[in-house]
């Protein structure tokens, strides 16, 4: 009798201990998963002014400027204003703008956001309808990869066109491809995604 209480009493007590093993095991996987936590959301940067400035390269009277206001950034609604036309067969140096509005001052979001972080980011354009080519300039910064972020590029206007011009800022792009200027990529999250219509070359 004594022999099958104290089985009795071992098997109770090694249920209890197995129990209390299985318990701390889940409670470490638990902690362990949270100490990775969700993969991180990427921060886009708030951007709520626009302003692409080209200027032409043999006459600097000649400029052409594509702007959008956005007031709570660039998810909200935006306002849009092209001012100018491109001359036919001119060639144009870019001068880009983006600025945060919603802080006092307004922040250089480009200069002090973007181009420091410059292997974060990078530049997509494309066009439609009007007959524009770009070419990133040889003192372009070095943006994602092995690839030029997009700054400093030249525009050359073809034969009279009107057509619309967009702009994309890509923030952490799994791959960045500027084989064509235009630039394109897979992945990250855009900054910005401007399309200006109506732009003319005459």
């Amino acid at each position: 009798m004594k022999t099958n209480a104290l089985n009795s009493k071992l098997m109770k007590t090694s249920k209890f201990f197995m129990i209390a093993l299985f318990s701390l095991s889940l409670i470490t996987s638990c902690s362990d998963d949270d100490d990775n936590g969700p993969a991180p959301v990427l921060e886009e940067e708030l951007i709520t002014n626009v302003t692409l400035t080209f200027v032409n390269d043999a006459d600097p009277t000649d400029i052409v400027v594509l702007a959008s206001v956005a007031p709570d950034g660039q998810d909200g609604t935006s306002t849009q204003s092209i001012t100018g036309a491109f001359t036919a067969g001119a060639s144009y140096s870019l001068g880009l703008s983006l600025t945060n509005a919603l802080e006092n001052p307004a922040d250089d979001v480009l200069n002090d956001d973007v181009i420091p972080a410059a292997d974060e980011h990078f530049f997509v354009y494309a066009v439609n309808g009007i007959n524009l080519a770009v070419s990133r300039d040889s003192d372009d910064i070095g943006g994602s990869g092995d690839t030029r972020l997009g700054v400093n590029t030249t525009w050359v206007a073809g034969n009279a066109s009107t057509g619309n011009v967009q702009i994309i800022l890509v923030h952490e792009p799994e791959n960045a491809d500027d084989s064509n200027a235009f630039g394109s990529v897979t992945g990250g999250s855009e900054d910005l995604n401007i399309t200006f219509t109506g732009v003319e070359i005459e």
